[in-house]
C-alpha cells in the first residue's frame, strides 16, 4: 500500500496542474475499466461527465435512488441517461422508508441526518466500492471548507483511490464550459439551488451564498458520507 501511495502522490504532483483530458487519459491508462463515476447529476457532474464521455463513452455511471429526491432530478436522470446513452447503473438502499422510521424515527432525516445519510447513500456506495479499483468525481475545492483540501489524485479517508480532474475547477468556470458546449443541467440550479441532494435536506440559497449552504441549512453537516476526507488534508 506505501509503494502505491507513492505512486500515486507522484501522479498527483505531476496532473495536479494539468487539463481534464489530460487528467482522465492518463486515469484510463492506469486503471483501464476497473473505475467508475458516481453522480446525482449536479452541474459539477455535468461537467466532468461531458469530459470523460469523450474518452470513455463506456464509463459505468452509478445513480443513488435514496427515495427521497427531488422529482426534477429524477426526471433528469432520465434525460441525460437517454441523451447521452449513459452506461447508467441505479442502485436503492437495502433498507425501505418504512424500515428506516422504525429504526430512526418519523421524518428520519431529521431526527438523525448522519444515520439517513448512512443508509440511504453511503451503504449502496459500499456495495459497488469494491468492484472497482477507482472513483471519477466532480467535486471542486471552492465547494465547501470540508472539500478545500482535495487533490485531483489522492486516495481519501476510505482508503479509496479517487480522481478529481475538476478539484481546481470554479464554480463560475465550470458554468462557462457547460454555456459553452450548450450542456443541460438540472432545472433546480435555475430555482435557487446550487447543490441538490435530497429533497427534505434541501433548500435554495440566496444570492452571495456558499455553494452547500442549502443542504442540511439548520444542522452542523456538510457531507452525506459519500466523500470521505482526510482530515489532515483538509483546509
Amino acid at each position: 500500500m506505501e509503494v502505491y501511495k507513492k505512486f500515486l502522490a507522484e501522479a498527483n504532483k505531476k496532473y495536479s496542474d494539468a487539463d481534464v483530458e489530460t487528467i482522465l487519459k492518463w486515469t484510463k491508462q492506469t486503471f483501464g475499466e476497473s473505475f467508475a463515476f458516481m453522480t446525482a447529476f449536479g452541474y459539477s457532474g455535468i461537467a466532468i461527465l461531458h469530459h470523460a464521455l469523450k474518452i470513455m463513452p463506456d464509463m459505468k455511471v452509478y445513480f443513488v435512488d435514496t427515495g427521497f429526491h427531488f422529482p426534477e432530478t429524477l426526471e433528469f436522470c432520465k434525460y441525460i441517461t437517454d441523451k447521452w446513452n449513459l452506461n447508467l447503473e441505479v442502485i436503492k438502499p437495502d433498507i425501505t422508508k418504512g424500515q428506516l422510521i422504525k429504526k430512526i424515527g418519523e421524518n428520519p432525516y431529521d431526527v438523525n441526518a448522519d444515520l439517513c445519510c448512512h443508509y440511504l447513500k453511503v451503504e449502496p456506495l459500499l456495495r459497488v466500492l469494491h468492484n472497482h479499483s477507482a472513483w471519477l468525481s466532480g467535486i471542486r475545492r471552492d465547494q465547501s471548507i470540508t472539500r478545500g483540501g482535495v487533490e485531483v489524485i489522492d486516495i481519501d479517508g476510505r482508503g479509496c483511490i479517487k480522481i478529481c480532474p475538476m478539484a481546481k475547477w470554479t464554480k463560475g468556470q465550470t458554468w462557462d464550459y457547460i454555456k459553452k458546449n450548450n450542456l443541460p443541467y438540472s432545472p433546480l440550479h435555475d430555482k435557487g439551488y446550487p447543490s441538490i441532494g435530497c429533497a427534505p435536506c434541501t433548500k435554495p440559497v440566496q444570492a452571495g451564498g456558499d455553494e452547500r449552504d442549502g443542504r442540511w441549512p439548520d444542522m452542523q453537516k456538510l457531507e452525506c458520507g459519500i466523500h470521505l476526507f482526510d482530515d489532515d488534508k483538509e483546509d
